[in-house]
């Protein structure tokens, strides 16, 4: 019975608009419960474990979703390659951790937009950026790129794909090529939704990492300037969604696509949760929704907002 009212829930909330922010109620994923004419995108982190642990059943979550629900692409937000990252284009792992994971029928030619992670970094990060020569549906132009998009329902995107691992460890001044790049990048856009991309969270409630100083220092400021609506990362293994009270960004960690860490939960947590899973986003002209979902395709969260909260 309860079920049942949720799923009316969920079709009257589709068809008004009206949400309800940070519902934990659990249900099984189906196509209603995204507007028929979004853009839609998924984003997984750190997963590159050639198949081990949870990545092959998120995987298979992954594809059973987008057969109800196919993304336009596949955000990844770093750690693709475990433990040393990847030594060429030729590494075995592409095959191993990659291309035979995410093969199933409805996600096997979905392009992916990946970050670098720190474990990336430990092999050859130029061979993650060449390999987009080899296979064109990994699309890794540089270390950090933008992507602009005008979707066919109206909405337009700019996502800026940030190389977070020397943001975080090396001084203001050695990354000031990338905060300009990134500065202007926002500037110039005219886009009505603003996203940021990288490996490391700005804001994170997981005792293993938590939060990123240097990134809350240079960062947030930015993504609050230029009227980014939401920052998306992995890092820590686990789904969280993190809202600093007054911040007009949201902060969505997805670093559950393999192996999981203990979660917590601290005073900026809507959500946080040690389940394997993905987000789907689903982006019309005047809302955002995010959908937290586990390797059972079950959506353990769901998340609106307008363009501005």
């Amino acid at each position: 019975m309860m079920k049942y009212l949720f799923f009316l829930l969920v079709c009257f909330q589709v068809a008004t608009g009206f949400a309800l922010p940070g519902d934990t109620t659990q249900m099984p994923f189906n196509a209603t419960f995204v507007p028929k004419d979004a853009f839609v995108f998924y984003v997984i982190g750190d997963w590159g474990r050639k198949g081990k642990g949870n990545q092959k059943p998120v995987a298979e979550a992954m594809n059973k979703c987008a057969a109800m629900v196919a993304p336009e692409f596949i955000m990844s937000t770093g750690d693709n390659f475990y433990t040393f990252g990847v030594k060429s284009t030729k590494d075995k792992l592409w095959k191993k951790s990659y291309e035979d994971i995410y093969n199933g029928a409805n996600i096997s030619k979905t392009p992916w937009y990946p970050v670098l992670g720190n474990h990336d970094h430990y092999g050859k990060q130029q061979a993650e950026i060449d390999y987009m020569k080899v296979n064109p549906r990994w699309h890794m132009p540089a270390d950090h790129y933008a992507e602009t998009i005008n979707a066919k329902n109206g909405a337009t995107m700019t996502f800026v794909f940030t190389n977070s691992e020397p943001l975080v460890h090396l001084s203001a001044e050695a990354n000031k090529p990338q905060w300009t790049w990134m500065d202007s990048v926002l500037k110039q856009s005219a886009s009505t939704w603003k996203f940021a991309v990288g490996h490391h969270p700005v804001y994170s409630s997981n005792p293993m990492h938590g939060d990123s100083p240097p990134l809350q220092e240079q960062l947030k400021p930015m993504l609050e300037k230029y009227g980014v609506q939401a920052y998306f990362c992995g890092h820590d293994h686990d789904l969280q969604h993190q809202q600093p009270k007054g911040s007009p960004v949201d902060y969505f960690v997805s670093g559950a696509g393999s192996e999981l860490r203990p979660s917590a939960a601290y005073e900026h947590t809507l959500f946080a949760k040690s389940k394997a899973g993905f987000a789907l986003v689903a982006i019309t002209k005047e809302k955002m929704l995010v959908l937290f979902i586990d390797k059972e395709g079950d959506v353990i969260y769901r998340y609106e907002r307008g363009v501005r909260l």
